[in-house]
């Protein structure tokens, strides 16, 4: 699973006048954004690297928010074993015996790290 978090911004929302309440207001759908962004581009790898022993694999990738709280900017994203192929997730990532590893994962990660950090840095400019 790969975990997006801007619990930073609670850090510099405590020296900003109403920042708290402004950081969780814009946190949430920040990181909802790019959590969705990493659970499709992680799909979309998964559909060109699966293959036909794989087809049910990447609609097991989901994004889901950690917290039951509206405004928790913390949120899973990866192979979910409730759905169909959703436990064979550690073998499509990191290869096993029969199979190299696919890395949809950490391919996706990496194409959605930068983006969620300039985000993040641009939000925080807001609350200053």
């Amino acid at each position: 699973m790969a975990e997006l978090d801007a619990s930073e911004l609670l850090a510099i929302s405590e020296w900003v006048e109403d920042g708290a309440h402004r950081a969780a207001e814009g946190a949430y759908p920040l990181v909802k954004k790019h959590a969705l962004a990493l659970r499709d581009r992680w799909r979309d790898n998964a559909k060109a690297t699966a293959g036909r022993h794989g087809k049910h694999y990447p609609r097991s990738i989901t994004a889901d928010q950690v917290h039951d709280e509206p405004d928790a900017a913390v949120w899973e994203v990866g192979p979910d074993r409730k759905y169909k192929q959703g436990s064979m997730g550690a073998g499509f990532e990191y290869g096993g015996p029969h199979q190299p590893p696919h890395l949809d994962g950490a391919r996706a990660t990496v194409a959605t790290e930068a983006e969620f950090n300039a985000a993040v840095d641009e939000f925080a400019r807001t609350l200053l």
